[in-house]
């Protein structure tokens, strides 16, 4: 595997037909993973929700509950993302005109989108916060002054979220940049052909 541009052992599928038959495939797996990871966030925010802001315990400080409430917020936010995107998938039309159902497709399937980044800094900046906030109220890494531990929180958050950034980019590289590139080509050999 490379990581330039262009992917080495990109199959050309010699049709169409090929090329709808790894959508469906490809749509049926995405709609699968955002269905469970909406019950998984749904959950998780069902929990915190008992855990934190509802559970009368005196040990349970205000801070400690804002730290909750706003898990809850990361998690409420995170389901209603991968509810739109399970939605979205769910009503694609394969009906469609083919330059627009496979131009549609394409956009899909792409790495970023201007909705994908911006929920992405949304929740990673968020989750920071609260995530920095919740260890420097705990006794972890007392020793050390509050610039130290942040400095340590910063570093393994960060370490963290860009091991989670190359395990998508793989994954996204092998399920769907073949099939990116090969609706680009198909796309540009259609219209080239009006």
């Amino acid at each position: 595997m490379t990581f330039n541009n262009q992917p080495k052992n990109i199959e050309e599928p010699a049709n169409l037909d090929q090329v709808m038959d790894s959508l469906r495939k490809l749509d049926v797996r995405n709609r699968k993973l955002m269905q469970g990871m909406y019950i998984v966030y749904v959950v998780f925010a069902l929990i915190y929700t008992g855990l934190l802001i509802l559970n009368p315990d005196p040990e349970l400080t205000l801070n400690h509950r804002l730290q909750g409430g706003m898990y809850v917020l990361i998690f409420g936010m995170s389901a209603i993302y991968f509810r739109y995107h399970f939605r979205k998938n769910k009503s694609v039309d394969y009906s469609a005109p083919v330059l627009e159902m496979l131009t549609a497709a394409r956009k899909r399937h792409k790495l970023w989108t201007a909705g994908t980044v911006g929920f992405i800094i949304a929740m990673v900046g968020l989750t920071d916060i609260v995530v920095t906030w919740a260890m420097l109220d705990d006794k972890f890494l007392s020793d050390y002054s509050q610039i130290i531990r942040i400095l340590i929180i910063q570093s393994a958050y960060f370490l963290t979220m860009g091991i989670s950034f190359l395990i998508g980019y793989i994954t996204w590289r092998r399920k769907s940049m073949p099939l990116v590139h090969n609706l680009t080509r198909i796309i540009e050999e259609m219209e080239q052909g009006e």
